[in-house]
């Protein structure tokens, strides 16, 4: 590493640190030569924060990677009212963002920027003394431990790298003057996950448990190296979207890779290690779990495996621009606006036992003296995971952003429901892949529904095809507003099924509302009813009581005394110039880049869709030619 880069990198490390009081509130490196920052345990951990603290900005974790490169699902939604490309080029909701939207372009860099850090990091390491004795010790010592870690670090940035582009630019050793990095093209994406698994499976060994890290969870541990590996091995052995390089113009195709067999296998050995070692649980309730994270308490052995510290004060906007919308006044949360929206039919797939739901879908909002006003609609539902409400020592009126709320990057529910899927792949709904679900279903219902909800729930699962679908549904219930259902419905090659069947549910849902018969659709939530109560735990406050909601309340009518609120009944409305009732616009054109008003008679659900984004124009032209944007782009 150049002398020079090594002062500028730790220079950064001591203007980031300055405001943190957890794992991120680490005194830099005194010395500012590799041999000098290698010469100890607590000086290459000084160094090694870095990568973490440059993880949780804006342009990171800490917000682009939390909602602004989420693509409309039947999870997470944005609403586009009309088929005019917005300038900015960020019309990433509906598969049709553009080569100059500026965030594709500082993501870009921005995560590079940190994988340089790691591979300085290691080249250094790998040179030291330090790491020449330690290495050869039993372990895993220290040393081992960092190695490891930030090898695992690359790797998640990689994979988010690859979900985001596709085939990227692959990069493992220290960028030199000398260098002529932009002459380098991309490296073909399953060859990069390949390396990253055996770069993985060779270092698990000599890393330490979250339970014997002096950060837990918010350092990655070997569980969490133990369950990337897998992570990486289902999207190396499932599908994604390919250029047609004959045809840059056209949107691609769908292709699985070869020997898929292989990388399910090893996903089962890895996700198994996670789930036999019993480091992790699901003890919390689903409530507990995310009030805990609102309030900066991670337990070490439940469900969370790895989370980006954030900086409390500084970085986060998880519970600001991704949870529930709150107006700023005199109160002491301060302020926070949702960006992150629920698809308006998603609330209604629950279970109404599910005690997911309620938690994960906020159909409110708070005005500035903190009474709930409702807050539905196509895309207009709040993530009720995060809320600066739940927060036990508020940030103060004036606070906004920078809530500290940590990045989850694992569960142990995604373990769980990963190995479920990779052992039905392989051998079907097994007995230790049923088992799997159900001990995410038991958190997910009162212990006196765990004989029909659960037992009987799972065990009618006899077929390959009937278990993937709850896999499906499972996933969704259970990560809502985490941002990971475009990339399972990508790897899954179903992404473009699920938005065709979408489309045209919600066209129905809107017909049935006003009258029409449509077969296999009985009732939807026309109209929803609301009113004001006391809220309990805050008499000077109201929240709402709300009809309509259960599958048994549609049509069934206003009550008195309650307000409405038109929901799938105003999914059609009156087009003042044909005086003809037609579809709202935010369902014609929120999936246009897919499926449209203009082309819904001619898209097949089996048609790829460009999920993927365009390498960044700034991209195109530092490389000079070694790189170009296919899928239509």
């Amino acid at each position: 590493m150049n002398k020079k880069l090594l002062y500028s990198t730790i220079a950064c490390a001591m203007l980031s640190f300055t405001s943190c009081n957890d794992f991120l509130d680490v005194e830099p490196p005194s010395g500012f030569t590799p041999e000098y920052v290698f010469s100890s345990e607590e000086e290459a951990k000084a160094l090694m924060t870095k990568m973490y603290s440059a993880m949780t900005e804006d342009g990171m974790y800490g917000s682009t990677l939390a909602n602004s490169l989420n693509t409309n699902t039947d999870v997470e939604m944005s609403s586009f009212k009309n088929n005019t490309v917005a300038a900015t080029g960020a019309d990433i909701g509906c598969f049709d963002s553009k080569p100059y939207w500026n965030t594709l372009n500082s993501t870009w860099n921005n995560m590079y920027s940190v994988i340089n850090y790691a591979n300085d990091f290691l080249h250094e390491m790998e040179n030291s003394s330090l790491f020449s004795l330690q290495i050869k010790e039993e372990g895993p010592t220290e040393i081992q431990q960092m190695y490891g870690e930030v090898k695992t670090l690359r790797a998640m940035l990689y994979l988010d790298l690859i979900r985001t582009w596709g085939d990227v630019v692959f990069v493992t050793e220290p960028s030199k003057s000398t260098d002529d990095f932009f002459s380098v093209g991309v490296t073909e994406r399953n060859k990069i996950l390949e390396y990253l698994i055996d770069e993985l499976i060779d270092v698990e060994p000599m890393m330490k448990y979250a339970a014997d890290l002096d950060y837990g969870v918010e350092r990655a541990s070997r569980e969490y190296c133990q369950a990337l590996i897998g992570q990486l091995a289902l999207y190396r052995g499932g599908w994604s979207l390919r250029p047609d390089k004959e045809n840059p113009d056209n949107v691609g195709y769908m292709e699985r890779g070869d020997n898929f067999e292989h990388y399910y296998d090893i996903a089962i050995t890895y996700l198994g290690k996670v789930i036999k070692e019993n480091k992790h649980d699901l003890k919390q309730s689903y409530e507990e779990l995310w009030y805990n994270e609102c309030n900066w308490t991670t337990a070490n052995n439940d469900d969370v495996i790895f989370a980006i510290p954030m900086l409390k004060s500084v970085t986060s906007r998880y519970g600001y621009n991704v949870g529930v919308t709150i107006a700023g006044d005199k109160h002491e949360y301060g302020s926070a606006s949702n960006y992150l929206h629920y698809c308006g039919t998603y609330m209604f797939t629950f279970d109404g036992d599910d005690l997911r739901r309620d938690v994960t879908c906020a159909p409110y909002k708070y005005d500035k003296n903190l009474n709930q006003e409702m807050d539905m609609g196509i895309a207009g539902m709040g993530v009720g995971k995060w809320s600066k409400l739940k927060m036990k020592s508020p940030l103060g009126s004036s606070s906004g952003a920078g809530t500290g709320i940590n990045s989850i990057r694992m569960r142990f529910a995604d373990v769980l429901l990963m190995y479920a899927e990779a052992v039905n792949e392989r051998f079907g709904p097994r007995d230790d892949a049923k088992e799997a679900m159900k001990r995410v279903r038991r958190r997910a219902f009162d212990s006196s529904l765990w004989a029909s909800k659960v037992e009987s729930y799972v065990e009618s699962l006899n077929s390959e095809d009937d278990f993937f679908k709850a896999i499906m549904d499972e996933r969704k219930w259970e990560f809502g507003g985490e941002s990971i259902r475009k990339y399972d419905l990508a790897r899954w090659n179903k992404y473009s099924e699920v938005i065709y069947n979408l489309y045209f549910e919600m066209i129905n849902w809107g017909l049935v509302a006003n009258g029409t018969y449509i077969p296999g659709i009985e009732k939807v939530p026309e109209n929803i009813y609301y009113k004001s109560v006391p809220d309990p735990e805050h008499p000077d406050r109201t929240i709402l009581d709300i009809v309509g909601i259960e599958k048994e309340e549609f049509g069934t009518g206003k009550p008195a005394g309650y307000q409405t609120l038109a929901y799938a009944i105003g999914w059609r409305v009156l087009n003042s110039e044909t005086q003809q009732f037609e579809t709202l616009k935010e369902i014609s054109w929120s999936f246009r880049g897919f499926i449209n008003l203009n082309n819904d008679k001619s898209v097949k659900p089996s048609d790829p869709l460009r999920y993927l984004c365009p390498y960044p124009s700034q991209v195109i032209t530092d490389h000079r030619g070694a790189i170009q944007n296919y899928y239509g782009y």
